[in-house]
């Protein structure tokens, strides 16, 4: 499994993680981290700079980490950094959509992505509304749940 994390790809598997963690977070978010300041170009970071914490975190990219540009090693430190700043219910949570993003098939990956993007573009107050929907699902027991998901398929076929 962790070979196939790998061949996702760390840096999208990275904002996959650290998204699922948090609602709140946002891909554009994570990656619009305040800019060095003007003048003060990004400059690459050898392997051996790191700190134990984030080479145990960036480990499936270390071969390829000196070749990565300066500017995609600073993306992938702060999200370490912010890997290293969830608690362990939330590490583990995302371990677990990670699983299931990895097992899915390329085409599903692409249409999740699709899915995420089309969540991003909605006005605040339609994506606090579909969180809340969320939220509300998953208070139900697994029965309720079920017989919600046997209404809504009744309610709305597949298309053929």
């Amino acid at each position: 499994m962790a070979e196939r994390i790998r061949r996702v790809g760390l840096h999208a598997v990275l904002g996959a993680a650290l998204l699922a963690a948090s609602p709140a977070i946002s891909l554009a978010a994570q990656d619009d981290a305040p800019a060095p300041r003007a003048g003060a170009a990004a400059t690459a970071v050898p392997w051996s700079a790191l700190d134990a914490d984030e080479q145990r975190i960036l480990e499936p990219v270390r071969e390829q980490w000196q070749a990565l540009a300066p500017a995609q090693q600073q993306r992938l430190r702060r999200k370490a950094e912010r890997w290293q700043a969830l608690a362990p219910e939330q590490q583990d949570r995302v371990r677990q959509r990670l699983a299931r993003f990895a097992a899915m098939t390329p085409e599903q990956r692409a249409a999740a992505r699709e899915r995420l993007r089309a969540f991003q573009q909605l006005p605040p107050d339609e994506k606090q509304r579909i969180r809340e929907a969320f939220r509300r699902y998953h208070a139900l027991t697994p029965d309720e749940r079920k017989a919600w998901r046997q209404r809504y398929e009744r309610a709305n076929p597949p298309k053929p």
